[in-house]
């Protein structure tokens, strides 16, 4: 993709806007769904790692795609897009992928969308769409939380489109100050009755931060909220994220998307993604899911998130793509082959933790499942 245009959100978040590459493409249509994103491709010291960024555009406007990225003092990839990319850069990208967005979860008529900070990028590309398609049927209550007034990304917008439908309410709360409307401190139990006096009634999806998610079940769970109605979305704490080896902003640089090695690994990528890799007969060979006492065997190639579906297991699981850790299982016994690890930290590792999404058992294994 193409850096078409950089816009300043606030002072530490910016949207970058992106075309089509292709010269031969240069009309071409990215889709997506509401709340799903896209894998950045990088290179540090020859070798290739990726870091995931929600699509904050809708499907609706689909000759452009929007990531809108908060810098981070301590993220690598984060401080590398907002110091070092321009309009022109060609940014490799795989995706999209995630099951958080609306089409996929098909949410009630009456929905409460609840971020933190910069959490808001897939809800917004959700309100987009529903603003776009003049959905006047679903009732959408949005709460974001946010450090300052200045801190509130997409506020002229927000505005503008509650003002625009009368289907949308949007509320703000800020930790450290507050303006006339506003909530002042934090999302809790009371604010919640105040603000959405029916939210037991409604589907809730949530993106942001650890802490503020893990605030968020608190509280729904102490009101009797069902829970089979709330969807969020989480990439692990940042702060666990392993960076490559002597990493720096300035010493890594985007993967070039139109060298043949490049195109021939990502292709590589989505083949092991979507084919069965012929391999050794595995007649005999089971998975053995301890918790719940069950045993299946499984097809050549297959993962085990695969095997513990068609076993009526469920595993939560986000990018499908062993980015993000969502669907990270201990591993008892066996041997399980990966071909991606980045959702997993040195801890997880050291603690026998596989990625169910992309790991492949090799003969019989056992897991805490």
């Amino acid at each position: 993709m193409r850096c078409v245009g950089i816009f300043k959100e606030t002072s530490d978040v910016k949207t970058f806007h992106f075309m089509s590459a292709s010269k031969l493409q240069e009309k071409a249509l990215f889709l997506h769904k509401p709340g799903q994103f896209v894998a950045l491709q990088l290179i540090h010291g020859g070798k290739r790692f990726s870091r995931t960024y929600t699509v904050s555009s809708p499907p609706t406007r689909p000759s452009t795609i929007s990531l809108t990225i908060k810098r981070d003092p301590r993220g690598l990839v984060s401080r590398f897009m907002h110091d070092h990319v321009k309009v022109e850069d060609i940014v490799p990208m795989i995706g999209p992928t995630g099951e958080f967005n609306t089409h996929d979860i098909r949410p009630k008529q009456k929905l409460l969308l609840l971020s933190g900070g910069s959490g808001i990028t897939p809800v917004m590309s959700a309100l987009r769409e529903l603003y776009d398609t003049v959905d006047v049927n679903t009732d959408v209550v949005f709460l974001h939380s946010a450090r300052t007034p200045q801190d509130i990304i997409f506020r002229n917008e927000l505005n503008w489109m509650s003002t625009e439908r009368a289907n949308f309410r949007v509320v703000y709360i800020c930790e450290n100050g507050s303006e006339s409307g506003m909530e002042a401190g934090f999302l809790d139990a009371a604010c919640l009755q105040r603000q959405v006096p029916d939210f037991l009634e409604r589907s809730v999806m949530t993106c942001g931060p650890a802490p503020y998610m893990e605030a968020i079940v608190s509280i729904l769970n102490g009101a009797g909220f069902d829970m089979f109605n709330y969807h969020e979305e989480s990439f692990g704490n940042p702060a666990l994220r392993k960076n490559p080896e002597g990493a720096k902003p300035g010493n890594i640089h985007f993967a070039d998307p139109f060298d043949p090695g490049h195109t021939e690994e990502v292709a590589e990528h989505f083949k092991r993604q979507i084919e069965v890799e012929p391999e050794e007969d595995n007649a005999g060979h089971v998975v053995h899911f301890l918790s719940s006492g069950k045993e299946i065997s499984y097809k050549p190639g297959e993962t085990l998130l695969s095997i513990a579906s068609r076993a009526g297991i469920a595993i939560s699981t986000n990018c499908q793509m062993g980015l993000c850790g969502t669907c990270k299982i201990k591993l008892d016994s066996g041997n399980v082959i990966m071909e991606e690890e980045e959702g997993l930290t040195e801890e997880d590792r050291a603690e026998n933790y596989i990625l169910t999404c992309c790991g492949r058992p090799k003969g019989s294994v056992k897991i805490h499942l």
